[in-house]
This record gives C-alpha cells, structure tokens and sequence, in this order.
C-alpha cells in the first residue's frame, strides 16, 4: 500500500506518518504540501490512497481532488479536515470519508480500511455543499496516462468541437494547445467572472481583448492580445462583447 499525505503543515504531516507506521510499517508512505504537489506526486509515484487536507494554499485540497477524480486511474481519497460537526454532515450525506482533526489512530485505521474511490457526481454535490473555492485555479488535461495542469491565468480561449474543447494557453511565452472533455456550457457557468461566450463554440478571455474587426465579408473578428488569430464573434452575442469593450 502506497499512501500520499498532502498538508501544508509540517507538523499535521508529521503526526499522520507516525500513526501510520504505527498501523503498518510496511505502508509506503510519501508527502505534498499542497494541491499542486499532490497532484505532482500521484503523477510520479502513482498512490494507492490520499490523506488530503482540504485547506492549502496555491491549490485546495478539493479543487485537486477535482483533478485527480477525473484522472484514467485516480487513488481513493480521504479528507482530513478541522471542519466542526455539523459542516462535516456534508461529507456524511455523500458518503465521502474524512477524519477530524486531531486525527486519532483507531479512526485512521478504519478508513483506510474501508476507503473507495470518490466518484465525480460525489465530488459534485461536495463542491456545491462546501463553497471552498469559487472556481478552480487550474484546467486539467489527460497527456499519456499523467494530468497536465493548466492555470487558468495562462488561458486565452476555449472552443467547441464536437465533444471536445480546444484550450489554447500561453506555455513558457509560446502558444499551446491541448483537449479536454468538459463542456462550453459548465466552463462559461463557472467561469463567467473571466470568460465572455462571442459564439456558440467560443469562450474567450475578457482581459485579452485587443480589437473588433469587421471583414470584407461582413462576418466580425475579435482579436486578442498574444494571439495572431481572430475569432469569429456571432450576431447574437456581438453586443455583449460591444459592452464589455465600452466598460
């Protein structure tokens, strides 16, 4: 058995290695400190199970648990939160399993018993239940069996094609692309502070607009700063993106 312990204190860490060795010292044991960390780790290490702390800095725990969940081959996870009694209801009702700070030995030991996989509609409902983060700091894509992690400050747009979505991103100065599986419709409801809908397959980033330009042809391109290509802008959607540049 190989078990993750993401937290960002040192000292919770430290105390949750001690236990488990005491449960079996034959448990592999390895640490993150935080969301991004974990998610580095499952990538490379490839954990059986995740102690995961839900508050921590950079990236919560439930925001990469997100991530994970979505991964070919995700860990079970088991929170581990200093949420009181009636906040962890949340967790009960979706039969999610956590332990309570100060986390004690006999308890450890029956989670990691009867853990199981978390499964997205789970995550779902935990997300609407506990209001942890607002959206997600970063995208994740599948690249080879790993999760490739996008922040969403290096987005520039997100288009439609079929079943997919095309994310074009700055990587290192330079214009990447990669496909994930969610759709337009859930990125544009959680993302709607960011990104502006100028067509029915494009979301675009609001501080990147540069320019509207109208072509011979009559159709509208909205240009955006970093990117030499323009996006069609739709009739319907051409006075929101007016507004948005008047503003």
């Amino acid at each position: 058995m190989k078990i993750l312990i993401a937290d960002d204190e040192p000292l919770a860490r430290e105390r949750l290695l001690h236990i488990i060795k005491e449960i079996n010292c034959d448990y592999q044991l390895i640490e993150a400190g935080n969301g991004l960390e974990a998610i580095e780790q499952v990538n490379q290490e490839e954990p059986d199970i995740v102690l995961m702390d839900i508050r921590m800095p950079g990236m919560s725990g439930l925001e990469a648990t997100h991530h994970l969940v979505a991964s070919e081959n995700p860990p079970a996870i088991i929170f581990t939160t200093a949420y009181d009694e009636y906040a962890l209801q949340a967790f009960e009702s979706q039969a999610v399993d956590y332990l309570l700070k100060p986390i004690r030995k006999e308890r450890l030991e029956k989670a990691l018993g009867n853990c199981s996989k978390l499964n997205k509609l789970q995550l779902e409902q935990l997300g609407k239940q506990n209001q942890e983060i607002a959206y997600r700091t970063h995208i994740s894509a599948q690249i080879r069996g790993t999760i490739l992690l996008i922040p969403i400050k290096d987005i520039y747009c997100f288009l439609a094609d079929h079943k997919y979505i095309t994310i074009k991103y700055n990587k290192q100065n330079e214009v990447a692309e990669t496909i994930i599986e969610d759709t337009l419709k859930s990125l544009e409801e959680e993302f709607e502070s960011i990104f502006l809908r100028i067509h029915r397959n494009a979301l675009i980033r609001k501080d990147k607009i540069e320019a509207l330009q109208k072509q011979d042809d009559g159709r509208v391109l909205l240009k955006l700063k970093g990117l030499s290509d323009g996006f069609e802008v739709s009739r319907r959607h051409l006075s929101s993106v007016r507004k948005l540049m008047k503003a």
